[in-house]
C-alpha cells in the first residue's frame, strides 16, 4: 500500500512539473517521428532551449539503440548549442543540456526482460521513474527481436507500455519500431510487427519513433530529394536499410545514419516541449531568386478531410501530390501555374480512382518550379 501511494504521489508530482515546464503533449493525436522529422534547421532555437530546460529523458537500449546516442553526441560535437548530458545509470543535472538517464539503475545494456517483458524488468523501469521525479519522457529501443517475435509477443510489449502509461500519467512513453536491416522472411516478419506497433500508436494517439523508417530513407544532397529503399515480399513492400547506411561505424550502421536518428530525437523532444512542427523551406536553382514556400495542414491527423494551406511569394509552376510510405503516388492534388499568395487544397484521403485509402502515414510533396520545395507528413486516422 505504501509503495502504491508513493508511486501515485510521484506521478502527481511529475504531472505538475510537466505542466509547469510547458510540455504540451496530451495524447489528443498521434505523433510519428520519421525521416521527415530530421531537419534540425527547421526547429526554432527557442524550442531547443525549452527541451534542455524542461524535459528529462530516460532511454534504455542495447547496441542498435546506441545509434541514437551516437547521433546526439556527434550533433553536439558539430554544434554545441545542441548540448546533451548523458548519465550512465543516473540522471545528470547539467544546465543548458538535454539530460538523459541512459539504461536502468543496475545496467546500461537493456534487453526486453529488463524494461517491459517481465515483472522485474517493469520494476526496474518503475524504480528509475520513482527515484527521478523530474523524468517526463521514457523510451526503450529494439535490437533485432521483431525479426522473429510473434504477433502475441509484440502485443505483450504494447500492453506493458500501456500499463506503464496508466501508472505514470506525467511521463510520455515513446514507442519504437525495430531497425530495418533484415531482409527476406525475417525482414518481412519485422515489417508486420512494425506495422502492428504503428497501428497501435495511430489508433491510441501515442508517440512513435519510427526507427525502421529512418533506416530506409536517405536524403540525397545533390539531387535534393529523398530516396527510399524497399523490397517486395509476399505481396508487401517492405522497408529495408538504405545502402547509404550500410556500415559498422557505430551501432551496426554508419555515422550518417546515427546523425539522422539523433536529429529526429531533437525534433521529437521539441514537439513534446510544445513546438507545433510548422516548417517552411527555401528551394530553387538560383539562390538569388529562390521561391519561399510556407505550408500548414489542418487537422492533422484527419479522419475525413485535411486542408493544405500554402503561400507562394511569386508566380510559378506548382505540383502537389500525396505519396504512401512506399514512395508510390496515390493522389495528385494540383499541377499548373499558380499565382502569388495564399492557396488552399483539400484532400479527402482517397486515391486518384476515388477509392478510400486505409489509415496510415502519407506524405505531401509540394514542388515549385520543378524542384522539391516541401515534404510534410499526413496522418490519416479513420
Amino acid at each position: 500500500m505504501k509503495w502504491t501511494v508513493r508511486r501515485l504521489c510521484m506521478s502527481l508530482l511529475v504531472v505538475t512539473l510537466f505542466a509547469a515546464h510547458g510540455a504540451a503533449w496530451d495524447y489528443s493525436s498521434p505523433l510519428v517521428i520519421d525521416h521527415t522529422s530530421s531537419d534540425l534547421d527547421t526547429i526554432p532555437a527557442a524550442w531547443i532551449d525549452s527541451v534542455q530546460a524542461n524535459l528529462r529523458l530516460h532511454y534504455a537500449h542495447t547496441s542498435h539503440g546506441g545509434q541514437l546516442t551516437t547521433g546526439l553526441d556527434r550533433i553536439e560535437a558539430a554544434a554545441p548549442e545542441y548540448s546533451v548530458a548523458r548519465g550512465l545509470r543516473y540522471l545528470p543535472t547539467e544546465a543548458g543540456a538535454l539530460c538523459i538517464f541512459d539504461g536502468q539503475e543496475h545496467d546500461t545494456y537493456i534487453t526486453p526482460d529488463e524494461y517491459w517483458q517481465t515483472k522485474s524488468g517493469m520494476d526496474y523501469t518503475r524504480s528509475v521513474l520513482d527515484n527521478n521525479p523530474t523524468m517526463n519522457v521514457s523510451m526503450w529501443s529494439w535490437c533485432t527481436q521483431l525479426t522473429y517475435y510473434t504477433e502475441a509477443q509484440t502485443q505483450a510489449y504494447l500492453d506493458s507500455i500501456t500499463v506503464l502509461e496508466s501508472e505514470y500519467p506525467g511521463v510520455v512513453f515513446i514507442y519504437m519500431t525495430n531497425n530495418a536491416q533484415a531482409t527476406g522472411s525475417s525482414g518481412h516478419n519485422r515489417f508486420l510487427r512494425n506495422e502492428q506497433i504503428r497501428q497501435h500508436c495511430l489508433a491510441g494517439n501515442r508517440v512513435l519513433f519510427d526507427f525502421a523508417d529512418l533506416d530506409s530513407w536517405w536524403f540525397d544532397p545533390v539531387a535534393e530529394e529523398w530516396e527510399h529503399e524497399t523490397y517486395e515480399y509476399d505481396g508487401d513492400t517492405v522497408h529495408v536499410e538504405h545502402p547509404q547506411f550500410h556500415g559498422d561505424q557505430a551501432g551496426h550502421t554508419t555515422y550518417e545514419s546515427c546523425e539522422q536518428k539523433g536529429k529526429a530525437v531533437w525534433w521529437m523532444m521539441a514537439r513534446l516541449a510544445g513546438w507545433s512542427g510548422a516548417t517552411s523551406s527555401v528551394r530553387g536553382d538560383d539562390p538569388d531568386h529562390s521561391t519561399r514556400v510556407s505550408v500548414e495542414m489542418y487537422p492533422n491527423p484527419f479522419t475525413s478531410s485535411v486542408t493544405i494551406r500554402y503561400t507562394l511569394q511569386e508566380k510559378c509552376f506548382t505540383d502537389a501530390s500525396v505519396y504512401d510510405v512506399a514512395g508510390a503516388r496515390v493522389s495528385r492534388l494540383i499541377r499548373g501555374e499558380m499565382t502569388p499568395g495564399i492557396h488552399l487544397i483539400a484532400w479527402d484521403g482517397r486515391d486518384e480512382r476515388g477509392t478510400a485509402l486505409p489509415s496510415g502515414i502519407y506524405f505531401l510533396n509540394l514542388r515549385v518550379a520543378g524542384t522539391e520545395a516541401h515534404t510534410e507528413k499526413i496522418v490519416l486516422a479513420r
